[in-house]
């Protein structure tokens, strides 16, 4: 009787574990895996490097400022040669980001598109992730990771946030950009 109960209870151990397990891909092993390859631009910017354009600005958002720990950027770039991987990669994103932990703010369709989505409470979001594709040019996808943000807030942060750091940190994202065009 005792071999059978310790074999029960490794089966109902082993069994809770694949339950608990997330059977979606997850958005950091995509931020990870796609490191590698050379399609993509990927940059982990820490929050300390961001500050505000002017310090005459609301408590609130001295507040948003802080509750954020750090900004993921992922851009993939469309090139002649890479629009089989870029659709495969696109359906890849779009495929973590319909998972339903995954709360959505906005999502706008057509030619160029982009979806707002986070994970935490409407008040509270630890997690807001940013995908926008264009067509004819690739796409970006932005995590930005946190401690109880407020949406609402984050917004009026966009507006006033400036980069406090060394140039040469931001180099590659503003190249991303500059071709983008």
């Amino acid at each position: 009787m005792k071999k059978y109960m310790k074999h029960f209870g490794l089966l109902a151990v082993i069994a809770l574990l694949t339950i608990s397990c997330d059977k979606h891909p997850s958005l950091q092993k995509y931020y990870v895996d796609s490191n590698e390859n050379t399609d993509f631009i990927s940059l982990d910017i820490p929050a300390s490097i961001l500050s505000l354009k002017d310090e005459n600005v609301s408590v609130e958002v001295k507040e948003t400022l802080k509750s954020i720990k750090k900004v993921n950027f992922l851009g993939f770039q469309l090139k002649d040669g890479n629009e089989a991987e870029y659709k495969i990669e696109k359906q890849k994103v779009k495929e973590i980001l319909n998972n339903p932990k995954y709360q959505e703010l906005i999502s706008v369709g057509g030619k160029q598109s982009f979806t707002i989505k986070f994970l935490g409470e409407d008040n509270a979001i630890d997690e807001v992730i940013v995908f926008g594709s264009d067509r004819s040019k690739g796409f970006a996808l932005i995590r930005i990771l946190g401690k109880d943000m407020d949406p609402s807030k984050m917004m009026l942060l966009a507006n006033e946030i400036k980069y406090d750091g060394d140039e040469g940190d931001l180099k590659g994202l503003e190249s991303f950009f500059k071709n983008l065009n």
